[in-house]
């Protein structure tokens, strides 16, 4: 990580030495706007089940982005380009499977292992600041290079369905009244603000829900927060900084007006193992274990924009 952010530096000074210099010999400084979609994904290892088969997806999802640019022409042919962008992008996560819960009651905690699926639509919201060599040839321009991207929002909606027995092999039932084993919760994640242990911030349906565990009632809130699941504040799951790879094509189609399609892959890790918690499985005397992979942004980028 060191590496590629002193790399990315490197080229950062290089790039304002470029624009200051060019400003002095009077060269071709550009202005403009851009915006359009995106369409992105997180990819990474899916954790996986006794038997070894994977239980994680990352499926697209639609977001957006608009913002400025400013470039400099070495010749009619060949520049540099910086922009900065307000960028929307996320991915749309499947677990369905082997898992775990504990149900916490007045007395303490009743652990219980069965299948769950979890649904969360994503999304994260970056100010992305690429930095981008490029050459034009004809109504065509071809470009490359990295970015930087500091997260400034992180939320995620959807559903968990669970089911499953204690250690005495007795179903978890949604309340004492009933014999139905399958739980169903809402998921209303902000990733910066949620706490520990609780709720969700954002609001959300505010009921309980009764789980009958080994005899105890745990009392269940029907919206989950980000971090139910903890005992303490272990930080946010979603790291700040996201840096990578971007290269693309744009079609003039006046001196101003162009249509671009670029590919932008990030090289972070953009979870914090600090917090990403296994779904799947627990350690020793059921405690709980954090997962020491990583996952990145992958993004394609449609866009319209116009420079003067």
């Amino acid at each position: 990580m060191v590496t590629h952010l002193t790399s990315f530096s490197r080229i950062v000074c290089i790039f304002m030495l470029t624009i200051l210099s060019g400003s002095k010999l009077g060269a071709q400084v550009k202005y403009g706007f851009k915006t359009g979609l995106n369409f992105a994904k997180f990819q990474g290892p899916s954790e996986t089940d006794n038997q070894g088969l994977g239980l994680e997806t990352w499926d697209n999802s639609t977001g957006f982005h608009i913002g400025m640019t400013f470039s400099y022409k070495f010749s009619d042919r060949f520049g540099v380009r910086g922009e900065a962008l307000y960028s929307k992008r996320g991915s749309k996560y499947t677990y369905d499977g082997q898992a775990y819960r504990f149900f916490k009651h007045t007395t303490g905690q009743v652990y219980t292992s069965g299948n769950a699926r979890y649904l969360i639509n994503i999304n994260n919201s970056y100010i992305d600041i690429p930095l981008m060599a490029f050459g034009k040839f004809g109504h065509f321009e071809v470009y490359g290079g990295g970015y930087l991207g500091f997260l400034v929002a992180s939320s995620g909606e959807g559903s968990l369905r669970y089911s499953g027995k204690t250690a005495l092999g007795n179903n978890a039932y949604v309340n004492p009244n009933t014999s139905e084993t399958e739980l169903n919760f809402n998921l209303n994640h902000n990733y910066r603000r949620d706490d520990p242990g609780a709720g969700s911030s954002q609001g959300g349906d505010e009921s309980a829900i009764n789980v009958k565990v080994d005899g105890f009632i745990a009392e269940t809130p029907k919206t989950m927060g980000a971090y139910y699941d903890f005992d303490e504040d272990k930080g946010a799951l979603y790291n700040t900084l996201d840096y990578g790879v971007v290269g693309g094509i744009s079609y003039y189609i006046s001196s101003a007006l162009y249509l671009s399609a670029r590919i932008q892959y990030g090289l972070a890790d953009i979870t914090n193992n600090n917090v990403d918690l296994s779904k799947a499985k627990t350690g020793e005397n059921n405690s709980l274990i954090y997962r020491d992979d990583k996952d990145q942004n992958f993004m394609i980028q449609a866009s319209v924009g116009f420079s003067f």
